[in-house]
């Protein structure tokens, strides 16, 4: 006869699929806020398309999921609010990123941030500035994607389509002669930023600054962050950017993996790796 502790120990291993594909479902479109269309959806989650198509269908008629009006894109339904506690999962993303973007700033001698996407704009959560580093950023200011190194990195990761939404009303803003303004140039930084790990801006938000960033993923391997280094062209030469971006991609990465693993927030691993940057 099994015992009652028995049933609880097979029972705290037991998972059932259908509930954790939903539930991925959700997590990844609480990451994507303008909207999935069914082709991602089903390749971000690695999942037929009838069964993505099946489980948006279900979803959609207990008002968790909503359709655009020319029926191409899903994204959460403003029922699913008291689920997705978005401060929530903000703050615990900071904490994460806390100590790690402070190491970085005090082995670089760079400010470091953390930031995220708010809709089609990159919004600071944190960051750790080097005394004497006088830049024009804070905790909540908000950034545009295609001009930015935690801009790139956010939206690196994205479907072709959903980065062509981003821009398709608001355009790509010209901020001075080195800004990139055009999507096809865009899409082609961003994929080196999908082979590198990390991207960059090399003044084209504002003259005189250049930063290096890299993304934060999440169980579903949706991006949920980024950090970046941000720093006067006078400290960051050209030159030494693609090291910088190596070691930021690194810290990212290992966040990431802390991320998945959902440890305590305050265990953070030493960073030996950045012992040697000078």
């Amino acid at each position: 006869m099994k015992t009652r502790e028995a049933d609880e120990t097979q029972l705290s291993g037991a998972r059932v699929p259908s509930v954790d594909r939903a539930l991925n479902l959700l997590d990844l479109l609480a990451s994507n806020r303008c909207g999935m269309n069914l082709t991602a959806i089903s390749r971000r989650l690695n999942i037929p398309k009838s069964s993505a198509y099946y489980l948006l269908t279900t979803l959609a008629k207990r008002n968790f999921v909503r359709r655009s009006p020319d029926g191409r894109l899903y994204s959460l339904a403003i029922e699913v609010s008291p689920f997705m506690d978005v401060t929530s999962q903000e703050s615990s993303l900071k904490s994460l990123c806390s100590p790690f973007i402070r190491s970085l700033s005090k082995s670089l001698r760079m400010t470091a941030q953390t930031g995220i996407r708010e809709g089609c704009e990159a919004r600071i959560i944190d960051r750790s500035e080097m005394p004497g580093l006088t830049l024009d950023s804070w905790v909540g200011r908000h950034f545009d994607l295609h001009c930015t190194a935690i801009g790139k990195a956010l939206i690196a990761f994205l479907p072709d389509v959903e980065v062509e939404n981003l821009f398709r009303r608001r355009g790509l803003p010209k901020h001075n002669e080195n800004t990139i303004c055009s999507l096809e140039l865009l899409k082609a930084q961003l994929a080196d930023v999908r082979s590198r790990g990390f991207s960059t801006d090399d003044e084209e938000h504002e003259l005189g600054v250049r930063c290096v960033a890299s993304p934060v993923f999440n169980h579903v391997e949706a991006v949920v962050g980024a950090i970046c280094i941000f720093s006067p062209s006078s400290r960051l030469s050209r030159s030494d950017m693609p090291n910088i971006g190596v070691e930021v991609a690194k810290v990212a990465k290992e966040i990431s993996r802390i991320l998945n693993n959902s440890p305590s927030p305050e265990i953070i691993p030493k960073l030996p790796f950045l012992e040697h940057v000078s």
